[in-house]
């Protein structure tokens, strides 16, 4: 089988959080999700449907260095999350409108591991723009 090109790896992705270049990411993970309602009338299937809220959501793991330089995550107001993934001259660009975080973890945080991770989960308030 032979290979066609490079993938989309590690090294082609930048995340920045509220304009600043985030370097000690170890992964960003984001959903978003928009409710169908099915409307019945006579018979089994639907004969329609009509549509809910839209929702999206998110994670973002960071080690404690880059933690610490963001500051206080709940006091921050709604702030872009711009990914972006650049290959060999090409860039695909998500950006994450209007965020605030909800919950972070603490994790890592024993004897003889390599790294103390935060986990910080956030809400996407004003949708995800592609380009």
């Amino acid at each position: 089988m032979p290979i066609n090109g490079r993938y989309y790896d590690w090294e082609h992705i930048t995340i920045q959080v509220n304009g600043a270049t985030l370097a000690d990411v170890l992964s960003i993970d984001y959903e978003d999700s928009e409710k169908v309602n099915p409307i019945y009338g006579k018979g089994r299937t639907p004969r329609g449907y009509t549509k809910g809220n839209w929702e999206g959501s998110g994670k973002l793991t960071l080690l404690r260095e880059e933690y610490e330089r963001l500051g206080d995550p709940f006091s921050m107001k709604p702030f872009d999350i711009v990914v972006s993934y650049a290959k060999e001259g090409n860039t695909s660009t998500d950006t994450l409108k209007d965020c605030l975080f909800t919950k972070r973890s603490f994790g890592g945080v024993e004897q003889d591991t390599e790294r103390i991770t935060v986990e910080l989960e956030f809400v996407i308030l004003g949708g995800i723009e592609r380009s």
